[in-house]
């Protein structure tokens, strides 16, 4: 019974994703303008602008953003995609003992804590989440070597080294002038990498239940 209700939500991923990649879109477009780096430019630069600008009620420009709510959404939506990945992804590959703890409940913890950098508590929670998430991300990278999944091993590789570079320019101002640009390429390859593992492992997951009904009946 708990695992046919824990079936019902299994693209609960893709689905965050999805909206993160919406409310971001519509958030972006209603910005009114201003960066770090120009503060009279007029709307939203995906070259010059991070993200988190658009999570803002007051722009670089010192005007009212009014869709900066839809800012958070959108952030709220990408973290609670991704917790809700690493709450999946044991029952997907069905992985039991230590890692399985470590994957579900750090990977959970770590994107509670992330959605924590829309507070006061930016610069900190930016630390915490990605030291609470490296655990589970080692659990996850380690399954997939295992069961010889190298395409997204290896993508996961080059993502945490993507992230890596992001807080290595966060926190050391060297070469910032390139982290909103680095900033957009990792949260999309993020959002293609848990899109597309999230079908492929159910998919798997069912392919092999089928297997077993099937053995077991014959």
């Amino acid at each position: 019974m708990a695992s046919q209700y824990l079936n019902r939500f299994q693209y609960l991923p893709t689905i965050g994703c999805i909206l993160f990649l919406l409310l971001m879109t519509i958030a972006s477009i209603n910005y009114p303008g201003g960066s770090e780096i120009e503060e009279c430019s007029i709307g939203y630069s995906w070259v010059d602008n991070y993200l988190c600008d658009v999570l803002a009620d007051v722009s670089h420009s010192n005007d009212h953003h009014h869709f900066h709510k839809v800012g958070l959404a959108a952030m709220i939506c990408f973290c609670g995609g991704i917790s809700m990945f690493f709450f999946y992804f044991p029952h997907w590959m069905n992985v039991q003992g230590t890692w399985r703890f470590v994957i579900k409940w750090m990977g959970l913890i770590s994107m509670i804590g992330a959605m924590l950098i829309f507070t006061d508590l930016h610069n900190i929670m930016i630390a915490v989440s990605s030291i609470l998430a490296l655990p589970a991300l080692i659990g996850v990278f380690n399954i997939l070597y295992r069961r010889r999944l190298f395409p997204f091993f290896f993508a996961g590789i080059l993502i945490l080294i993507l992230l890596v570079i992001n807080n290595v320019i966060y926190y050391t101002d060297y070469m910032v002038q390139w982290l909103p640009q680095i900033q957009k390429i990792s949260a999309i390859c993020i959002v293609h990498w848990l899109v597309v593992m999230n079908w492929k492992f159910i998919n798997l997951k069912k392919e092999f239940s089928g297997k077993n009904l099937t053995s077991k009946t014959s």
